[in-house]
C-alpha cells in the first residue's frame, strides 16, 4: 500500500535514496504550471532528469509508453532509478505502467496535480493503457511507494477539471460513507473538490477498500460504480472525436446506473440525479446503446453478454457484481 505524505515526506523518502537516479515524468501542462512548485517543495529533485509526455487521454498509449522507456534507456537509467509522476490520471497511469515493467520493476512516487488523480488514479496501484479508443485494455497492479498530496496544486486547474475530479469523490462517498456523501451533495461542487479534508477522507476510504481486495476480485469492485457505462461513454466519445473527460463520462454513468438501482429510495435517487444534472451534462444513451454495448463487451468485468454493474441500495451502501443482459438494459433504459 502506498504511503500518503506531503512535500516534507517526499523529500525524506528521496533523501533516503542518495544513489538513486531521479526522473520526473510530467506532461506539457504540469511542466509549465507545477514543476517549479515540486522542485521548491523537494530539494532532492533539483538535479532530477525530466521526461515530458503529451497531455490528454490519447497519451495513455503504447506509443507514449515506448517513448518513455526509450528515454530512460538513453539516459542510462537502471533498476535503482526512481520515477516521480507529476500530473493527473494519465501521467500516473503511464508512470505506473513504466515503473512496473522497466527492468522488471523500479521505484515510483506520485505527485498528483488534479483532484481526480489525488482521490483515484494515484491510489490503489491500478495502472493501464488504452488500445485505440478502448480504455485500459492492458495494465497491472503496481502501487507507488509514496503519494504526495498537496491540494494547492488544484489552484492550477480550471473549473471543468475541478468538477471532473469531484465525480470520483462523490462516487467513493456514495458507495461507502453516507455522512460524507450527504455532505458533498449539499456543497457547491467546486468547494468540495478543493477541500483538503474531503480529499483526504476520500483517499482513506479508497485505501481501506483496496487493502481488503488489492487485486479487484471482490469488494474493490465497488469502486467501479458508474464506470460500466462511464468507460463505454468515454470510449465512444473518443471514437467520435468529442471532448469528454473521464469524470464527465462517469457522472453520466452514475446517472444512468441509478435507473438500475431498484432498491434505492426515490428521494435519494432524485437527490443524486438532481446534483448530477445541475453540475454536469447528462445525455440520453438510448440511441447509442448498440455502440455502447460494443465497448462494454471489451470491459474485463463483463462476460457472455452479461454486463456487471455496481448498484446503490442506499446512499453509502452498494453492491457489486449485479448482472444485466443487453435486452434487459434496453428495456429499463
Amino acid at each position: 500500500m502506498e504511503k500518503i505524505t506531503d512535500f516534507e515526506g517526499l523529500e525524506a523518502y528521496l533523501q533516503a535514496k542518495p544513489n538513486s537516479t531521479k526522473v520526473i515524468i510530467s506532461d506539457e501542462n504540469t511542466t509549465e504550471q507545477c514543476l517549479g512548485g515540486l522542485i521548491m517543495g523537494a530539494d532532492a529533485l533539483l538535479s532530477a532528469q525530466i521526461i515530458e509526455i503529451p497531455s490528454g487521454e490519447q497519451a495513455k498509449s503504447l506509443e507514449t509508453y515506448q517513448s518513455v522507456i526509450e528515454a530512460l534507456i538513453e539516459q542510462g537509467c537502471d533498476r535503482n532509478t526512481t520515477l516521480i509522476a507529476l500530473g493527473g490520471g494519465v501521467v500516473c497511469d503511464v508512470v505506473g505502467f513504466v515503473a512496473g515493467t522497466f527492468k522488471r520493476g523500479i521505484s515510483s512516487c506520485y505527485v498528483p496535480t488534479t483532484t481526480l488523480a489525488m482521490v483515484d488514479a494515484a491510489i490503489g496501484g491500478k495502472c493501464g493503457l488504452d488500445i485505440g479508443t478502448v480504455k485500459n485494455q492492458i495494465g497491472l497492479f503496481y502501487p507507488a511507494d509514496v503519494v504526495c498530496i498537496e491540494p494547492e496544486f488544484t489552484d492550477t486547474l480550471d473549473t471543468r477539471q475541478i468538477k471532473n475530479g469531484a465525480v470520483e469523490m462523490l462516487k467513493t462517498f456514495l458507495i461507502a460513507d453516507r455522512e460524507l456523501a450527504i455532505k458533498m451533495l449539499g456543497m457547491p461542487v467546486l468547494e468540495a473538490a478543493k477541500d483538503p479534508s474531503m480529499i483526504r477522507s476520500c483517499i482513506a476510504i479508497k485505501q481501506e477498500i483496496v487493502q481488503k481486495d488489492m487485486f479487484d476480485r471482490g469488494e474493490r469492485q465497488l469502486l467501479n460504480f458508474g464506470h460500466t457505462f462511464g468507460h463505454a461513454i468515454e470510449s465512444l466519445a473518443m471514437q467520435q472525436g468529442r471532448d469528454t473527460l473521464h469524470g464527465e463520462a462517469v457522472a453520466q454513468g452514475i446517472y444512468h446506473t441509478l435507473a438500475l438501482s431498484e432498491s434505492l429510495d426515490k428521494t435519494e435517487r432524485d437527490l443524486i440525479a438532481d446534483y448530477l444534472c445541475t453540475n454536469y451534462t447528462i445525455e440520453p444513451i438510448k440511441d447509442d446503446l448498440p455502440l455502447l454495448f460494443n465497448y462494454m463487451n471489451a470491459d474485463k468485468k463483463n462476460s457472455d453478454n452479461n454486463y456487471n454493474f455496481v448498484l446503490l441500495d442506499a446512499i453509502g451502501k452498494a453492491r457489486h457484481s449485479c448482472q444485466f443482459q443487453a435486452d434487459k438494459l434496453q428495456e429499463i433504459l
